[in-house]
């Protein structure tokens, strides 16, 4: 029996498990991401001294994470942005972007909002960027502090 808008509890239930999948999926490639750049950091920081220097090993340090933690939360909110405009509850990709990305920031402007039953999304994508900006911000706070420590 279709719901509000045409739409079929199937779709609700596809969607909402797609958006379920979508979060277990993003939080394990933000924590495996984590892990790999905190390997790399401890098998190859040590190579980047001799042949830059103390000083600017570490800034290349924390300039690479900055710049791979920046586009692991854009490849997030790309993919949270490509699941709502597939499911046609955006007209275009780039307003599921704009979507998901003030969703996940907990910005929130509200001039594009989704229609009931999938305005939880907002939230969900809110609490599941909270923590992985969350687990971003604890990473940074390492890496700096390793730097300041061992190279600085």
């Amino acid at each position: 029996m279709p719901s509000a808008g045409g739409i079929t509890g199937r779709h609700v239930y596809l969607v909402f498990s797609l958006a379920w999948l979508l979060i277990a999926s993003l939080f394990f490639f933000h924590a495996s991401l984590l892990f790999e750049v905190a390997w790399h950091m401890q098998r190859y920081g040590a190579w980047l001294i001799p042949h830059l220097g103390p000083r600017s090993a570490g800034k290349a340090i924390i300039f690479g994470c900055f710049v791979m933690l920046f586009f692991a939360h854009l490849a997030e909110s790309m993919a949270w942005g490509l699941l709502i405009w597939r499911a046609g509850l955006t007209p275009s990709f780039s307003a599921g972007l704009y979507f998901s990305a003030t969703s996940m920031t907990a910005l929130g402007y509200g001039d594009v909002v989704l229609l009931p039953p999938w305005r939880i999304f907002g939230p969900l994508m809110a609490i599941s960027g909270l923590l992985m900006f969350g687990c971003s911000t604890a990473f940074l706070f390492v890496v700096i502090q390793a730097v300041w420590e061992h190279l600085g």
